[in-house]
């Protein structure tokens, strides 16, 4: 098991805002997207919604460049998304049309081979970690 921290950018008129929104332990990058991408609930008040359900429906395929700006490839939005892990590290996301604000999603690997102890550890302190 691995473990990930979930992060978050939300931008809109007045405001921004950005941090971790909490922390996963799963196997894999693939795991994280598919957690993510069952809008799931953090907490008694609290949901995390994503268009990744939506944007993997519309079969759109996005080329992969290379060093030299080169197409080398396509890939699907899911192989897209966790490739870059997440929506967040996609330079191609355009922020406009703001009215109602807009929210990124991301992910990073903290830990490899996480033990259930240092899982508990965590835990202990008051951090939140979700599974998946």
């Amino acid at each position: 098991m691995n473990l990930y921290e979930i992060k978050i950018e939300h931008y809109a008129p007045k405001d921004s805002q950005q941090g971790i929104l909490t922390y996963l332990v799963a196997n894999s990058d693939e795991d994280v997207y598919e957690w993510l991408k069952s809008d799931p609930k953090l907490d008694r008040d609290r949901w995390v919604y994503t268009p990744y359900k939506d944007n993997e429906d519309d079969e759109n395929t996005y080329d992969i460049y290379g060093e030299n700006y080169e197409v080398i490839g396509e890939e699907s939005y899911k192989e897209r998304m966790i490739r870059l892990r997440g929506e967040m590290n996609d330079e191609s996301v355009e922020l406009s049309d703001l009215y109602y604000g807009k929210t990124l999603y991301g992910w990073n690997l903290v830990k490899e081979d996480i033990k259930e102890e240092e899982i508990g550890s965590v835990k202990r302190l008051g951090i939140s970690i979700h599974t998946c």
